[in-house]
């Protein structure tokens, strides 16, 4: 069996074409081919590729002598590794420029699924994409234990709409800490503010409320502040004096207060 041909037989058994095999080795397709071919040979520092790849020794290239690699504590590092490499599938059709879809532990693709998952519907270990789904998530619409999106949903989570078990938004925030310019939660902390300790710097409304405009149950604290149930005509008081001052960027909050109040 000549050189070329070993290399055809190895490269079959990892179910490799020959231009999979050069993006591995980050040379051409047409260098692969001149090998099988024999019209050429392997240098030294791809032959070293080629026998950690094909888990083999050079020896084994050249002569066709023993298969083992030469350094065994290598081999057992290296084989999980590879097995997971090579067996990395992907669709020849492609859509906006990526494989339709993708399998494997670096998976990219319009569809994709892997340990390292990216595209624009990602599931993976680490995931990336308009919409993904992974223990560690990024993409528009992201889920996740610790996700960052632009709608984020996870038990870490950080988006500009945001869900979580410790939830961080820029616009609205839902989770037991709770933390954005609309925040609902356990412990909520925001500009708008609701929960059972709850922290507004210009409407609170919880058990243990503080604000600028405070209601509460129990205890209450801020310029403005009422305790439950609100007496007659202190409702619409309350939400004339927010009305007067809360900022122009707030101003989309008080359809939802107005509902709070019973208005």
């Amino acid at each position: 069996m000549t050189i070329g041909e070993r290399l055809v037989e190895e490269r079959k058994k990892l179910h490799l074409t020959q231009e999979e095999l050069g993006l591995k080795l980050n040379i051409s397709r047409q260098a692969i081919s001149k090998w099988e071919s024999g019209l050429c040979l392997p240098d030294t520092a791809n032959l070293i590729k080629l026998s950690s790849l094909f888990s083999c020794s050079v020896d084994y290239i050249l002569r066709g002598n023993e298969r083992e690699i030469e350094n065994k504590e290598e081999t057992n590092v290296s084989l999980p590794y590879q097995k997971i490499k090579t067996k990395e599938k992907h669709s020849e059709k492609t859509l906006m420029g990526l494989p339709l879809w993708s399998i494997g532990y670096n998976a990219k693709g319009f569809f994709s699924l892997g340990f390292r998952s990216q595209g624009v519907f990602s599931l993976g270990f680490i995931s990336k994409g308009i919409c993904s789904l992974g223990c560690f998530s990024f993409g528009g619409i992201s889920i996740g234990m610790a996700s960052l999106g632009a709608l984020s949903l996870g038990t870490f989570s950080v988006g500009i709409l945001s869900l979580g078990a410790i939830s961080i938004a820029l616009i609205a925030s839902l989770g037991a800490i709770s933390i954005a310019p609309l925040s609902l939660g356990s412990l909520s902390i925001g500009e708008v503010s609701v929960g059972a300790f709850s922290r507004g710097r210009w409407f609170s409304y919880g058990d243990n409320a503080k604000g600028f405009i405070s209601i509460s149950k129990t205890k209450v604290s801020g310029d403005y502040t009422a305790l439950l149930p609100l007496k007659k005509g202190e409702g619409e008081y309350l939400y004339s004096m927010l009305k007067d001052n809360i900022p122009w960027y707030l101003r989309w909050t008080l359809g939802s207060i107005k509902h709070l109040l019973g208005l």
